[in-house]
């Protein structure tokens, strides 16, 4: 009995069953049409191992017509009449610190999202703030440079 015991402790104390976050995010950024009002997402899923398997999610089972993989569950709340929310999504690899997703917390942290050469994320106290700090870039409207609100915090990995 004690052999069992000592066995299924190791087992459980094994790198294959302490399963460490997997560092693929799928980074969802929802804008409102017509607006420079954006709210981003990192989404993780411990069963996407690599950026591929990612990208072909994304491809395929939110642009594309397959549906069946139920990988980084979300969904985009139906807005009033008038509003068009226009989601973005990119995969991403990082050993940055990000706090779970709810959608049910309020997006209080303003962060400029810059993927244009590696990540970098930069927490700013409101949007105005971030807004000016990327007010004379060329890629200020684009995919790789933008500002968001997020209800998650990201912190450098311990």
């Amino acid at each position: 009995m004690l052999k069992k015991g000592l066995l299924l402790g190791m087992l459980l104390a094994s790198p294959l069953t302490s399963a460490e976050p997997s560092g693929i995010y799928l980074l969802g950024e929802f804008t409102y049409k017509g607006t420079p009002i954006s709210k981003a997402v990192l989404l993780q899923d411990r069963r996407v191992k690599d950026l591929q398997q990612c990208r072909d999610f994304v491809r395929y089972h939110i642009r594309g017509t397959e549906r069946g993989k139920n990988y980084y569950r979300h969904y985009i709340r139906t807005q009033r009449t008038g509003v068009n929310i226009v989601p973005r999504y990119t995969c991403i690899k990082t050993r940055l610190k990000i706090s779970q997703w709810n959608d049910h917390d309020f997006y209080d942290k303003v962060y400029l999202f810059d993927l244009r050469k590696g990540q970098r994320f930069t927490q700013f106290e409101d949007t105005n703030s971030c807004w000016a700090g990327i007010r004379n870039d060329p890629d200020k409207h684009s995919g790789k440079l933008f500002c968001a609100k997020m209800s998650q915090s990201i912190s450098p990995a311990r």
